[in-house]
C-alpha cells in the first residue's frame, strides 16, 4: 500500500515538472527583471515566473515554520506550567 502511495507521488512530481516545462516554454518571451540597483538576466517570462513562485513558495514555508516554532514553545511552557 505505501508503494503504491509513492508511485502515486512520484508520478504527481513528474506531472508538475512537464506542466512547468510546458509553462516556460510558451512564455518565451525575453523578459529582464529590475531589482532595486541590479538587473537580472534575460530569461523567458515563464522561467522568471516559476523562479518568482518557487521563491515565493520557499519564503512562505520558512515564515509559517517560524510561526510554528513559536507555538510549539509556547504550547511546551504551558504544559510544564500544568
Amino acid at each position: 500500500m505505501r508503494a503504491i502511495g509513492l508511485f502515486l507521488k512520484f508520478l504527481l512530481v513528474i506531472g508538475v515538472a512537464i506542466l512547468g516545462a510546458v509553462f516556460a516554454m510558451e512564455n518565451s518571451q525575453l523578459l529582464t527583471v529590475s531589482f532595486f540597483l541590479i538587473d537580472g538576466p534575460s530569461l523567458s517570462a515563464g522561467v522568471w515566473m516559476i523562479i518568482f513562485l518557487a521563491m515565493g513558495s520557499f519564503l512562505g514555508m520558512l515564515s509559517s515554520s517560524a510561526l510554528m516554532i513559536s507555538y510549539r514553545r509556547k504550547l511546551s511552557r504551558a504544559t510544564k506550567e500544568g
